[in-house]
């Protein structure tokens, strides 16, 4: 229910606070529907209670309250305002109430006595207003009203308990003779009952005993048909009986045993309005855990006496297994609820949508263009040994790129031909790996990570770079001219501008820094480019050495080599500006969803 019906579990409860869910106006009458509520609605043959719902700014005086579908609606007039989402504060008119609860709890002490002298007689309805009645199948003497009415003076005399608790159909099935037909069986069931006598349904207020009940001042009957009314009066209004607990029908034992039907009926009703898991569990752990209710109350059965011990036993088991079967059933519908149902009406959620990092981007494209003009990408290993880094590469032995400080390198055992292992400084030891391992023409590509002992807003100490070797008879510079700027073209832009400037690197003759023109200012000078030109990298003819240490005659072959770095080229296509290079591999959000 949206409305938690707090009557159901607690009949004697006077004033509550709730929160309105709803306000309407119906037929110049205010409409309120709360999230929980002590208001009895109409129904079950008992009149609905009255009284009042304050709030800060107004009052409404409940004269009907009725059950719609899954929501009380406590209608009434109102003085001054509400608004949904108010707490307000509920109180009903007791002496109404309990009035209520004497001539419903009557009618149910009448019908077992009815049930004692007629058992023939099948229960059709009930009437607990103004003029009660119960209506039977069948037909009775007129006579026997007297009968009727001493019978039912005798029960209410004997201070018989009344028990309330929420069960199965197939449970109540298997605890009472006679179930009414078109029960619901998708949900738990609210039964009472009085003494040992059997259970019934009913979802109206009930008293706690039927002493309660005061006594019947008259009983009739009418025959109709095939169907008997018998009409019941009680006593007028008397205050409420305070139960004596230390009476003989009310020992320890009938108090802890009404104590653990209550507890059912409570955590019955709350287990039917739970949502989530978590609302599940703390329940579990109210009832069951070291200071739990169930458990505070199974305690009990040690200061109860023999003779009743055993059937106190009999119903903590019976309220155990019932809360644990409700629980775990509950569990599997929240599961399956979360599993298999979805509303199609719901807008659908914004889903956060991933892409490929930026130097992801920057070296598929570059092996791109590349592959179009017969290039071959390749990989050669990160871990690298110094003669393929730096000697065969025409680095001397006192180079300052070999130092510690320039350089990572490996804790291991040096190799005798190859010298100590490092993580490669730059992709140029592919060029050697390449040609050691593959005779003249050669075009590769090669993509990789390098490591420097470097870590600063504008270096990284793990970086990309992309080397480009060609290798065959007559190479020259204007091969690698056209070469870099087929790349620059096809990579930046058709307008964009090369230029080679005379530099020195140890592993090309001649060498140069290749630039590119400033797209910002077209090559006129602006603050980025400072006179038109930005430095891209490095580029050169394989010096003669190099092609010697790879067995390959500088006589008859000729190449040219250039590399670069992945992400400077990345950041100058995209025009990306970053305060600190480092932030490309942070994890921080904010960054990566530029990219």
């Amino acid at each position: 229910m949206n409305t938690n019906p707090i009557y159901l579990t607690d009949s004697y409860k006077r004033s509550c606070k709730a929160k309105i869910i709803d306000l309407k106006t119906e037929n110049n009458l205010t409409v309120v529907t709360l999230d929980q509520t002590i208001f009895y609605p109409f129904g079950g043959g008992q009149p609905s209670d009255q009284g009042f719902i304050e709030g800060k700014k107004g009052r409404l005086d409940v004269q009907q309250v009725l059950l719609k579908g899954s929501e009380l609606k406590h209608i009434g007039e109102i003085n001054g305002k509400f608004s949904t989402g108010e707490t307000v504060e509920c109180t009903i008119d007791w002496n109404k109430r309990y009035h209520n609860m004497r001539v419903h709890s009557a009618g149910h002490v009448l019908h077992e006595a009815v049930k004692m002298l007629f058992p023939e007689l099948i229960p059709v309805k009930g009437e607990h207003g103004k003029k009660a009645y119960i209506k039977y199948k069948g037909n009775i003497e007129e006579i026997s009203a007297n009968i009727i009415l001493n019978k039912a003076n005798e029960l209410i005399k004997k201070s018989l308990p009344v028990f309330t608790e929420f069960v199965s159909l197939d449970e109540l099935k298997k605890r009472s003779p006679w179930v009414p037909e078109h029960l619901p069986t998708n949900k738990p069931l609210r039964i009472m009952w009085i003494g040992g006598f059997a259970p019934i349904p009913d979802g109206g207020t009930q008293l706690k005993n039927t002493v309660e009940v005061g006594e019947f001042d008259s009983v009739e009957i009418l025959n109709e048909g095939e169907f008997v009314y018998v009409y019941y009066k009680i006593t007028k209004d008397i205050s409420e009986i305070a139960v004596d607990t230390k009476t003989k029908n009310n020992t320890v034992s009938s108090t802890s045993r009404e104590d653990l039907i209550n507890l059912k009926n409570q955590a019955i009703a709350q287990i039917s309005e739970v949502t989530t898991f978590e609302e599940l569990e703390q329940i579990r752990i109210d009832l069951f855990g070291r200071s739990g209710k169930f458990t505070s109350i199974s305690k009990e059965i040690a200061k109860i006496s023999t003779e009743n011990k055993r059937q106190f036993g009999i119903t903590l088991n019976e309220v155990k297994n019932t809360l644990e079967v409700l629980i775990t059933n509950k569990k599997n519908n929240l599961s399956n609820l979360a599993r298999v149902w979805f509303d199609p009406t719901m807008p659908a959620k914004k889903t956060k949508l991933g892409h490929l990092h930026m130097v992801t981007k920057a070296i598929d494209e570059i092996s791109s263009v590349f592959e179009k003009i017969g290039f071959s990408r390749v990989r050669y290993p990160e871990v690298e040994w110094d003669y393929f880094a730096f000697g065969a590469l025409n680095f001397p032995e006192n180079h300052p790129a070999r130092d510690d400080w320039e350089t990572f390198f490996v804790d291991s055992p040096n190799s005798k031909k190859y010298g100590p292992m490092l993580l490669t400084p730059h992709t140029s030891s592919g060029q050697i790996r390449e040609m050691l391992s593959n005779t003249p023409p050669i075009r590769m590509i090669n993509i990789a990570k390098c490591y420097r002992r470097q870590s600063d807003v504008s270096h990284l100490s793990m970086f990309h770079q992309f080397e480009g070797l060609v290798v065959d008879k007559n190479i020259s510079i204007t091969n690698l001219r056209g070469t870099i700027d087929y790349f620059a073209k096809s990579f930046f832009g058709p307008k964009r501008e090369i230029r080679l400037r005379p530099y020195h690197f140890q592993f090309t003759e001649p060498s140069f820094e290749v630039d590119i023109s400033c797209n910002v200012c077209d090559a006129q000078g602006c603050k980025l480019c400072k006179e038109g030109w930005l430095e891209i990298g490095g580029a050169g003819m394989v010096h003669p050495n190099v092609l010697k240490n790879c067995k390959i005659d500088p006589n008859e072959y000729s190449g040219f080599a250039f590399g670069w770095g992945v992400e400077r080229v990345a950041m100058m296509k995209s025009g990306l500006s970053v305060p600190d290079i480092r932030l490309l591999y942070s994890s921080d959000l904010r960054v990566l969803s530029q990219l």
